[in-house]
């Protein structure tokens, strides 16, 4: 029979290394989550509906009428575009939001998504997935390129053994363009070969 420890208190530190977050995770919240590739349209538009909602309470937009969610879809070449004219992410944030996982700042607000992974659906139904969005404030347009490709190779291979953030380092790449012939705040999703 099993005795019950003594009550004596042991000093013991519990975490002297950081959490470890496997590759796997990605999976889950993208392939396994998501299984259904029509998801990808709720996912966006509800991003899209919340970032004109926010643009509309800060003044940006004069009224909710003037929001827009625009998609195209080029099936001769496979390609998916949704834009909003929402309130957009600044450049200071723009990677830092984008790569984040399950750390939404919608979370107890009235804003329809708030697990801060839907905009990950995507990976799991292209071969890359473009990020693109620029605020009000800003003078360049940001973007983040997923090469989903590389990404599924990695997530497949048992024999990988990164970590997620190790992962996501190596399948995006960040960039910055001119500003011009974009609107003055927006947020662009663009799903190639799907």
């Amino acid at each position: 029979m099993e005795q019950t420890p003594k009550k004596e208190k042991i000093e013991v530190q519990l975490l002297d290394h950081d959490i470890q977050i496997g590759k796997d995770i990605l999976e889950l919240v993208t392939s396994a989550m998501y299984i259904s590739p029509l998801t990808i349209y709720r996912e966006y538009i509800q991003n899209s509906s919340d970032a004109i909602e926010l643009a509309q309470k800060q003044k940006i937009l004069n009224n909710i009428s003037e929001g827009r969610i625009d998609i195209n879809i080029n099936t001769a070449e496979r390609i998916l575009k949704i834009r909003d004219n929402g309130i957009g992410i600044n450049k200071e944030e723009f990677s830092k939001i984008l790569t984040s996982f399950g750390n939404s700042p919608k979370r107890g607000t009235n804003a329809r998504g708030f697990r801060g992974i839907g905009r990950l659906a995507g990976l799991a139904y292209c071969q890359e997935l473009i990020f693109r969005s620029s605020s009000n404030k800003d003078n360049v347009i940001s973007e983040i390129s997923w090469d989903c490709r590389k990404l599924k190779e990695k997530l497949l291979n048992a024999e990988d053994t990164s970590n997620l953030n190790e992962i996501v380092k190596s399948v995006i790449t960040l960039n910055q363009y001119e500003k011009k012939d974009f609107p003055e705040h927006f947020f662009a999703i663009e799903l190639k070969k799907i």
